[in-house]
């Protein structure tokens, strides 16, 4: 009897000892859980022609977020639902290039909204 309760006793100090105060508690999981949720994609692509323009800056103005485009000319944001400015540097128009371009965009949530901006690689 006596080592039963020794070692009920161990593994109850054992348990306790190895618990993380560091670890993200239910209330936080489910309020990341909600965020998620409540999120919406922004698929914006660059592009001249058929092709999509690589290497193209593209930013939510409001939240400060910067994503660049892929070989094809892509860039993949995941927002809060909510209003936003998205905004494209140096794309050309005809004429010098343009600082930025600046696009309303509007994000639901579980809905993947596309923006296409068109770049006129030659109009230098």
């Amino acid at each position: 009897m006596k080592p039963l309760l020794v070692f009920t006793m161990c593994l109850a100090l054992l348990t306790l000892s190895c618990q993380d105060s560091t670890a993200p508690s239910s209330e936080t999981g489910s309020a990341q859980a909600v965020a998620i949720y409540d999120s919406g994609k922004l698929l914006v692509r660059v592009y001249f022609g058929d092709e999509g323009v690589p290497d193209k800056r593209v930013e939510i103005v409001e939240l400060g977020i910067v994503r660049k485009t892929n070989h094809a000319g892509y860039a993949l944001f995941v927002l809060p639902a909510g209003a936003y400015t998205l905004r494209a540097y140096e794309i050309n128009r005809g004429g010098p290039s343009l600082l930025h371009y600046d696009t309303p965009v509007k994000i639901r949530a579980n809905v993947k909204t596309r923006v296409e901006i068109f770049d006129c690689l030659p109009c230098v």
